[in-house]
């Protein structure tokens, strides 16, 4: 049983990798190929049947004829009584008739001297009384048997009545000839049929398949691709038409926002290198607060533009629905991180499971990676001794009765005044320049929440004095 499910799931598996004109192509053909097949067999039968009937009705029509003229004379012997000339009379004619009464044998004039002849047992196909015989000049005959009674105390004769086959046979040679004939015309018929159902029902595809080809040809016309992805093709593929279309101006977007900020970048690091170039030429030795001052002023432009690109990357695929995430694995990954990161502090890193049952969420993992390591890293700099990762399901931002991934990072640390509070995600923004980072952590952390439809707030502790981040993002796997 197992084998053979392996079997049929191998064999699934191959059709699917077929091309779509070849399924629809075989959609087609096979069960016209089928209904030709058995419609033509059937009506085959039908015909056959039909003729042979037709000449049984002949035979018995003659074995009446032919029963009604024999009789017995004086003596008791069997006789045929005197009659006109008909189909029997000539010798060798092609029509023959035999009665039998135990060893007493009468035949017609047609049959002169042959005493019987060469008949089969079994029945011709499609009837149950017409049998196959052989003439005298080696001709083909079908064989008709009935008990003819003489009188109510005599013993009935069997008279067998013999009818030329050929004309049959030929006329059954002549409609297999037609029927196999109208069949191969219908196959070529649905062949063409199918031909152009995949041809014109494949069309729009093709034409899909050549305009995105053409945007990666350098010398396509990237706007006439646009427009014709924007033209209505029906209904059946106008709404893939349109998320095709929507995505090449997602990613056109993407992209010329992605060389606008190499653009930026450019010019910004321009300027500190032209201070540390003019500041070389002038003097031999360049303070080394000069250097370090323009070195991070430097590094500060990359992480801005940096963060800048993570932004508009995250918008090509906000919510992606590959492999749901283990978001229990992945936040102990990072607080073990965090705890080897900040060993020196020695603080004491919690994690809080609030969520029952299986807690997966439909999103990519370096994003989640990404949230949590940025919060806890931002808490693990400002907290005194404590800092607490809280799983739930938060009922913020939820969708259509979903609920979403709720995560909170809470600290002992100084906290913020509701200025802060509201300055707070705002890109470079730092509230203490004694502390190492770039200001861009909530800020990165805000930007994923959005781009999975979620948001991202910021509080004061009530259990531990100190900053609480609440951030809720959708995607869970319920």
């Amino acid at each position: 049983m197992a084998e053979a499910q392996e079997t049929t799931s191998a064999w699934a598996l191959k059709v699917a990798q077929w091309p779509m004109a070849t399924r629809i192509a075989l959609l087609v053909l096979i069960p016209m190929l089928l209904l030709v097949s058995t419609g033509g067999l059937w009506l085959r039968g039908q015909m056959h049947r039909s003729l042979l009937d037709s000449f049984e009705q002949s035979l018995r029509d003659k074995a009446q004829r032919v029963g009604a003229r024999l009789q017995r004379d004086a003596q008791g012997v069997l006789r045929e009584a005197a009659g006109g000339a008909d189909e029997f009379s000539a010798i060798y004619a092609g029509w023959y008739w035999r009665a039998e009464v135990g060893r007493e044998v009468l035949r017609s004039r047609s049959l002169w001297d042959m005493d019987r002849l060469p008949t089969d047992d079994r029945p011709v196909p499609g009837s149950a009384v017409l049998h196959p015989a052989t003439g005298p000049q080696q001709e083909p005959l079908l064989a008709f048997t009935v008990p003819v009674a003489l009188g109510p105390s005599a013993a009935p004769v069997a008279l067998t009545v013999y009818g030329p086959a050929a004309q049959l046979q030929s006329s059954v040679r002549q409609i297999d000839r037609n029927l196999l004939l109208a069949g191969w015309v219908l196959l070529a018929l649905a062949g063409v049929l199918a031909w152009l159902q995949v041809r014109v029902g494949l069309a729009p595809l093709r034409r899909l398949e050549a305009l995105l080809a053409a945007l990666r040809d350098p010398q396509g016309a990237g706007g006439d691709v646009a427009r014709h992805l924007a033209a209505p093709t029906g209904k059946d593929l106008q709404p893939l038409q349109n998320e095709l279309s929507g995505l090449l101006a997602h990613n056109a977007h993407v992209v010329a926002r992605a060389r606008a900020h190499a653009v930026d970048l450019n010019h910004a690091l321009k300027k500190p290198l032209a201070l540390l170039s003019a500041q070389a030429s002038a003097q031999p030795h360049v303070p080394s607060g000069e250097v370090r001052q323009q070195v991070e002023a430097m590094a500060q432009l990359v992480d801005r533009y940096q963060a800048r690109t993570l932004s508009d990357a995250l918008h090509a695929h906000p919510g992606a629905g590959g492999q749901a995430v283990d978001v229990r694995e992945c936040a102990a990954q990072i607080l073990h991180m965090m705890r080897r990161l900040h060993a020196a502090q020695e603080l004491d890193w919690e994690l809080a499971d609030r969520a029952p049952g299986a807690l997966l969420w439909r999103g990519e993992r370096a994003d989640l990676e990404e949230v949590l390591g940025n919060l806890l890293d931002n808490a693990g700099k400002w907290a005194a001794s404590r800092v607490r990762l809280t799983l739930s399901l938060s009922s913020e931002g939820a969708h259509a009765g979903q609920p979403c991934l709720g995560l909170d990072v809470e600290d002992d640390g100084p906290g913020m005044t509701p200025e802060q509070l509201q300055a707070a995600g705002q890109r470079g923004v730092r509230f203490d320049e004694s502390v190492q980072g770039s200001g861009l952590g909530l800020a990165i952390a805000s930007q994923i929440a959005q781009a999975y439809g979620g948001q991202l707030q910021l509080y004061k502790s009530s259990a531990f004095r100190g900053l609480g981040v609440r951030l809720a993002m959708r995607g869970l796997a319920l």
